[in-house]
């Protein structure tokens, strides 16, 4: 949640990407306890939970910029969107670009930055953690 002077303010919209990231890993946990019991390699499988953690990840900078557009006063979201969101929800140019965003951001905007990039983290460790069993079992079985 982000506060702002005594007021608090609804969660943001990332919230809906940490969840589609919970469910991908349970999913995950599933295929690899389901493949691990059937001695079946999941490739398939894998390959689309990857991809649909990436799908998720480009999701975040489509919320980044809601939230934006949300929470900032209309001139400040202006100010940065004309000069760092030229691409539009594109989350690696944003990710180039977060420590000019940072200083060019209030106190809401570094919020909701810090929410943004620890949500990209979550759905960047969780891939590394569904690859990495994924070679684990392709080795073991």
């Amino acid at each position: 949640m982000i506060g702002i002077k005594n007021m608090l303010v609804k969660q943001t919209s990332l919230r809906f990407s940490i969840y589609v990231q919970c469910v991908l890993d349970g999913i995950a946990a599933a295929v690899f306890l389901f493949s691990w019991l059937a001695s079946i390699k999941p490739y398939i499988v894998i390959l689309g939970l990857m991809l649909l953690s990436l799908a998720n990840t480009f999701l975040c900078g489509h919320y980044l910029l809601r939230d934006f557009k949300q929470y900032l006063p209309n001139e400040e979201y202006q100010r940065l969107a004309a000069r760092y969101f030229p691409y539009g929800s594109h989350w690696l140019w944003v990710l180039l670009q977060y420590r000019q965003l940072r200083g060019m951001t209030g106190e809401t905007g570094r919020s909701i930055l810090r929410i943004w990039l620890g949500t990209i983290g979550l759905i960047a460790g969780s891939m590394l953690g569904i690859y990495l069993l994924f070679l684990l079992l392709f080795f073991l079985l």
